[in-house]
């Protein structure tokens, strides 16, 4: 009877083994795994964000006009949002792509937003509030500072 746990054992570990080897490397499977694996993490870390954008388009497809009033005033955050995703997530893609070096993924923010369930109103709202956002990031970092 030890002796069949043993081998049991044993054989799980392979088995455990085995669904956690990634794929190999510039595979169109390497790429894909290393894509959800960026993704899963960045979007564990900003779920309270994702949830809220959700919540921005109602079940009729408008966007409801408290919830847009509560993100508003949550501009610092919905930066660090788009923020961390162009200077984490974008990178990381690319690096892993370009190990490879054949062809270039180009991420794009709403398509992650649009595979975590945010409406295509909600999309709509945000994408013009995100690049203005951007916009006066890169002015000021542009513009001289004074001492």
């Amino acid at each position: 009877m030890n002796a069949k746990i043993v081998i049991l054992s044993f054989g799980l570990v392979a088995l455990a083994a085995c669904a956690s080897v990634e794929p190999k490397a510039c595979t169109a499977e390497w790429v894909d795994y290393k894509t959800e694996k960026v993704i899963k993490t960045f979007a564990y870390n900003n779920r309270g964000m994702i949830n809220d954008l959700r919540r921005l388009q109602g079940k009729d497809g408008d966007i409801d006009p408290f919830v847009a009033i509560q993100l508003a005033s949550k501009t610092k955050q919905i930066q660090k949002f788009a923020d961390t995703f162009q200077t984490i997530v974008v990178p990381e893609l690319e690096m892993a792509v370009d190990q490879c070096g054949n062809e270039k993924l180009v991420p794009a923010f709403t398509e992650f937003l649009r595979g975590e369930g945010v409406g295509e109103e909600t999309l709509e709202w945000v994408a013009p509030l995100i690049g203005l956002m951007q916009d006066m990031r890169e002015a000021e970092n542009m513009s001289p500072r004074r001492l």
